[in-house]
């Protein structure tokens, strides 16, 4: 992952994605994760990280933020297959 870092507003930076309950840590996680080089799409509460589980479209691939949301945003749910 440290050879895909990219100084913030560089075109094409990869992005990561984050999701959980607490508001604050959250702020954290995405402070951290700007400072090392990626840009972050925030998926909401925990309960939305099945959207970067394994077979999902944002799982893995190298994306820009507007990618991965739209990634995130296209995702379906093991059940509901």
């Amino acid at each position: 992952v440290e050879g895909h870092a990219q100084p913030a507003g560089s075109e094409g930076r990869r992005a990561l994605a984050v999701a959980g309950d607490d508001a604050a840590a959250k702020e954290q996680v995405t402070s951290f994760i700007d400072s090392v080089g990626f840009d972050v799409v925030d998926l909401g509460p925990l309960a939305e990280g099945w959207r970067i589980q394994r077979d999902t479209p944002g799982y893995g691939p190298r994306l820009t933020a507007d990618e991965l949301k739209q990634k995130t945003d296209e995702a379906k749910r093991y059940r509901d297959l």
